[in-house]
C-alpha cells in the first residue's frame, strides 16, 4: 500500500469514527444540545484533530444526514426492484423504512432535520437524495395505478407527497413517543406500525382487484 492510499484510508477511518461518535452524542443529547466538545470527547480526540476533518457541528450533521438518506434510498430502490404489483412494492418500501428507523433511530433525526434548509450548511446532496426518494415513491404509485393494484381516483404526485409526509410523521411519532406509548398506553410500536401499514393498504388498493 502506497503512502497516499494509506493516508486516505486513515482519513476515512478517522472520519467514520467521528461520525459514529457523533451519532451516539446526538442520540443521547439531541441535535441542538450536543456540542463539538461532546463529540470530540466521545471520539477520544482533541478538538483540533476533529476540526481538521469537520469545520463545525453542522458539517458533521450534514455528513451523517447524507449517509442516512443514501442508505435509505438504497433500501427503497432494492424494494422497488422486486417483481410485484405497485401496491406491494409501496408497502414493502414502507416496511423497509420502519426497519431502518428501528435499527438506526439516530439517523431518522437527521432525515427529519434536513427537511428544512439550514442557512449555514450546503445540504444539496441531502435534498437531491430526498427528492430521488420522493420520485421513487411517485414512480411506484404510478405503476400501481397502471397495473390495477391501486385506485386511480387520485393524482400520483399528490398521493406521493401525502404518503411521504404520513410515513415521516409516523416514524417521528414512533421514535419520539415509543417508550411513552409502551409504558403509559400499553401500545407496542410494532403493532402501531402494522396498523398504519394496514390503513395504507386499505386506502390505496383497488377494490375491484383481489390483493394479497
Amino acid at each position: 500500500m502506497g503512502v497516499i492510499e494509506r493516508k486516505q484510508r486513515e482519513k476515512a477511518y478517522r472520519e467514520t469514527s467521528i461520525l459514529e461518535a457523533a451519532k451516539k452524542v446526538f442520540l443521547t443529547k439531541g441535535l441542538i444540545a450536543a456540542t463539538i466538545d461532546d463529540i470530540a470527547a466521545e471520539a477520544e480526540l482533541g478538538k483540533g484533530t476533529l476540526y481538521r476533518h469537520y469545520r463545525s457541528k453542522e458539517d458533521i450533521m450534514l455528513a451523517i444526514s447524507e449517509r442516512a438518506t443514501s442508505e435509505l434510498y438504497a433500501l427503497f430502490a432494492k424494494a422497488a426492484e422486486v417483481d410485484d404489483s405497485g401496491l406491494e412494492k409501496l408497502l414493502r418500501m414502507t416496511r423497509e423504512y420502519y426497519a431502518f428507523v428501528m435499527e438506526n433511530p439516530a439517523y431518522f433525526g437527521f432525515i427529519a432535520f434536513f427537511e428544512s434548509p439550514l442557512p449555514t450548511t450546503n445540504a444539496g446532496v441531502v435534498y437531491e437524495t430526498t427528492n430521488a426518494i420522493f420520485e421513487l415513491f411517485q414512480t411506484v404509485l404510478q405503476q400501481g395505478m397502471s397495473d390495477g393494484s391501486m385506485r386511480t381516483d387520485f393524482k400520483a404526485n399528490l398521493m406521493a407527497n401525502t404518503l411521504w409526509a404520513s410515513c415521516n410523521g409516523m416514524m417521528q411519532f414512533i421514535v419520539s413517543k415509543g417508550v411513552h406509548l409502551a409504558e403509559q398506553r400499553q401500545i407496542d410500536s410494532g403493532e402501531l406500525f402494522e396498523t398504519f401499514l394496514a390503513s395504507m393498504r386499505n386506502g390505496l388498493h383497488n377494490p375491484e382487484r383481489q390483493v394479497k
